[in-house]
């Protein structure tokens, strides 16, 4: 047996998530069917983050155990064949078969689209979030700093299973001026990431940039660990998964 990694990236708009779901398409369904054509079976498969609905990624990573029916290389080739054109496998590799995609993680990237503008671009409408009034950037950095660190997160997860803290490294907003607005990026690297705890931040500090809260109020709302004093939970579509780190 050898243990495979891959990389795949996936547009989630049409999925209920990564997760296999009973009667509903999911990213690591259709990567299991496809599996099982190869391998005239079933294939368990690992993935490294449980995206939800809607959500997409350009760096997910999954690892699974088969025999050496299929040459290593021969991965994406061979998937992409059978997968649909929302799903793609970027790149195969055999690591070492302890390698688990999930509990090998050291750390997640995810970046968060906002358009600010009267009208979305028909090509952003699935991958951002629309708001029609203008954010004060500035403030959203300021609040943005109060959750760089080690923290308990509990004020911005939707379910806690174990141990709320986390570490966020950085949340680096990044502005580029399109015809019809402004596309705002915000990058959050991080150790790892609660249930819709980045959605939940962005919902909040969406409210500190239309003025619904001051900057200082972030600090205040993470230390409450109190779910109903953060902002709401941004949608899904703006989420993307850009990768996961297995460095030390």
């Amino acid at each position: 047996m050898k243990n495979i990694k891959l990389v795949l990236m996936y547009e989630g708009t049409g999925y209920f998530g990564f997760a296999s779901q009973r009667d509903v398409p999911t990213v690591e369904g259709c990567l299991k069917r496809s599996l099982k054509n190869l391998y005239s079976g079933d294939v368990p498969v690992v993935g490294a983050s449980r995206t939800d609905r809607g959500v997409h990624a350009l760096g997910q990573v999954v690892s699974f155990k088969v025999g050496p029916k299929i040459e290593t290389g021969d991965f994406p080739g061979a998937l992409n064949f059978l997968l649909p054109a929302d799903i793609r496998i970027l790149s195969s590799e055999e690591v070492t078969c302890d390698f688990h995609a999930r509990f090998s993680a050291r750390g997640k990237e995810y970046c968060y689209s906002v358009f600010v503008g009267r009208e979305i671009p028909f090509n952003l409408r699935n991958y951002a979030h629309h708001v029609r009034r203008e954010l004060d950037v500035p403030a959203v950095n300021c609040a943005a700093s109060h959750l760089i660190g080690e923290h308990d997160f509990t004020s911005f997860a939707q379910e806690i299973i174990g141990c709320p803290t986390r570490r966020i490294e950085s949340i680096k907003v990044s502005e580029k001026v399109e015809t019809m607005g402004c596309l705002l990026e915000f990058h959050f690297r991080g150790n790892g990431f609660l249930y819709k705890m980045v959605r939940t931040i962005m919902g909040t500090l969406i409210e500190v940039g239309h003025g619904k809260k001051k900057p200082d109020e972030v600090y205040e709302i993470l230390k409450a660990r109190d779910r109903k004093r953060a902002g709401v939970t941004a949608p899904p579509h703006g989420l993307c998964l850009i990768g996961v780190n297995y460095g030390k």
